[in-house]
């Protein structure tokens, strides 16, 4: 009887233990985003594509973005335009990773990071980086602290190592001789400075921009808008930079896209922006909020208007 207790217990503990290793594998296999779950239009054979954005909607209370579909090109800048409201703060939280879009892909070297589980994400993001539009630094360290933090964090570098490349981050920021001093001390503008060294310390792929003039005055966001524009040429970034800032979309962007209606209302290169005739793209350069009605083209001479 005892042998045959025995012989049982064996045989539980063996089927327990090949339920619990193939339950763990089922679980790896569905952590990850295979490549065969793509659409195939998230195919690029160039690879020109840095990230693909493909039917991309969120809604909160209402929809906010209704089926952005996207590309965006490596090396290159996006500006993101739109109306407060229209989606571009919660398009860039969706880039990096921050909210769960509830339909759609974001295609980053042939992975869904929509599908991504959290230590799949932070890797990521080591990649895709994030400026706060208050810059978020601490205040309870000093500017070299600030900018050494991501490198230790990785601890890739050893400490001269470190110190070395945070040298490299002040002089690229124009905040030499400034390393010293408590991040309380400083002005927004230069908290933003601060912040974006610490995006770029850890030689990502991609700087992602929520703001970066806002609360600064008109000389300081100029000078911030040429910082970036200086520092994706020589860092060889990609950049999405979401702004109100007119000014400052002329300094850095390649592209820009306008948002409307949860949809991309204009998408073309920074000349053609500035230079079209459509009626709402041109309110929006003027600063004009009007109505859709009034944005009807006007009727041909000898043409009674439209009801």
């Amino acid at each position: 009887m005892l042998f045959k207790v025995f012989v049982f217990s064996i045989f539980a503990l063996y089927l327990l233990l090949l339920v619990v290793l193939l339950g763990r594998r089922f679980w790896r296999t569905r952590s990850k985003s295979p490549p065969e779950s793509l659409p195939s239009r998230a195919a690029d054979s160039s690879g020109r594509v840095f990230l693909d954005i493909l039917d991309l909607s969120k809604a909160f209370d209402y929809p906010v973005l209704k089926g952005i579909n996207l590309r965006i090109e490596r090396g290159e800048t996006l500006g993101v335009l739109g109306m407060s409201g229209t989606g571009k703060s919660v398009l860039l939280k969706l880039v990096a990773g921050l909210l769960k879009p509830d339909r759609g892909y974001i295609v980053y070297r042939n992975r869904d990071i929509t599908k991504m589980n959290e230590s799949d994400l932070l890797g990521y993001r080591k990649k895709v980086t994030y400026v706060f539009q208050s810059g978020a630094v601490f205040d309870f360290l000093n500017v070299r602290e600030n900018i050494a933090y991501p490198l230790r964090e990785e601890g890739r570098l050893d400490e001269q190592e470190v110190q070395q490349r945070v040298d490299y981050l002040l002089d690229a920021v124009e905040l030499e001789g400034q390393g010293d001093l408590l991040t309380s001390e400083l002005s927004l503008g230069s908290k933003k400075q601060v912040a974006i060294a610490r995006a770029i310390a850890g030689n990502p792929d991609a700087i992602l921009y929520d703001e970066p003039t806002t609360g600064v005055d008109p000389l300081i966001g100029k000078s911030l808008s040429r910082l970036i524009r200086k520092l994706n040429k020589q860092e060889k970034l990609t950049s999405i930079v979401v702004t109100h800032d007119m000014r400052c979309l002329r300094i850095v962007s390649d592209r820009i896209i306008l948002l409307k209606d949860g949809n991309i209302h204009f998408e073309g290169p920074a000349e053609a922006f500035y230079s079209s005739q459509d009626p709402f793209v041109r309110a929006f350069i003027a600063g004009k909020r009007i109505d859709d009605s009034a944005l009807q083209p006007a009727p041909p001479p000898g043409q009674p208007a439209p009801l």
